[in-house]
């Protein structure tokens, strides 16, 4: 009676917004810098300049990439966009010094978007076929502790049935 007593007010205190546990924000992953290439890439091909298509592109993002991003545009309106990108630090910082040096040459923007999110994609799938490749060794154990027994009583189930039953 307690122990429902208890679950019920858990439960209660859960769904209450002063109460609400607070859940842990993943780190970000690549996944999250593909996102705002292509956010940038979208903003400047909708004509934003780069500066205002990074700014664009924040609220979009993971909360630490997005940080890096502010940080950026700070810096950007005091030193210059070439200046506040090459100050990026921290996650993200590759993208950002890649844009700065097409930003500098006067180069256009969206081929260093497009090469840098390719680039990552790639790299993103490479990790994923690696772990691919160790799953059927990893699954070798359970496979056969879980499915093992359950063979083996398959295939002896009926003589032991007989067996059994000749002795009664």
């Amino acid at each position: 009676m307690t122990g429902a007593l208890v679950a019920a007010a858990v439960i209660l205190l859960a769904g209450s917004p002063r109460f609400r546990l607070r859940r842990r924000q993943p780190p970000p992953s690549a996944g999250d810098l593909i996102v705002l290439a292509l956010l940038v890439s979208l903003g400047l091909d909708a004509g934003m300049t780069p500066g205002s298509a990074i700014a664009w592109a924040r609220p979009y993002l993971h909360p630490a990439l997005a940080s890096g991003v502010t940080a950026v545009t700070r810096r950007a309106h005091l030193d210059g966009l070439a200046a506040g990108l090459r100050s990026a630090v921290g996650f993200g910082s590759d993208l950002f010094v890649s844009l700065a040096r097409a930003v500098e040459t006067g180069a256009a923007l969206a081929p260093v978007l497009d090469a840098y999110q390719q680039g990552l994609a790639a790299d993103v799938r490479a990790d994923a076929e690696t772990h691919l490749r160790r799953l059927p060794v990893k699954l070798v154990f359970p496979l056969a502790l879980l499915m093992l027994p359950g063979l083996v009583l398959m295939v002896s189930g009926p003589a032991l049935i007989d067996v059994f039953g000749r002795l009664s």
